[in-house]
């Protein structure tokens, strides 16, 4: 038996960014908090593999 799993399973656009990685932030660019300029957010799926994969590694 296989399981296929989707990039969009995983990870979503960042709300705060938009996937651009930075915010303008008095008029200077700086990279998204709230995805560590990243552009994407992980799925509660994503930080479970992210775990299992930190914790087997």
């Amino acid at each position: 038996m296989s399981v296929v799993i989707a990039t969009d399973d995983l990870e979503l656009p960042c709300p705060n960014c938009n996937r651009e990685k930075y915010v303008i932030t008095n008029d200077k660019k700086e990279p998204c908090t709230k995805c560590d300029g990243k552009g994407v957010i992980l799925t509660a799926l994503g930080q479970t593999l992210l775990h299992f994969f930190k914790k087997h590694s």
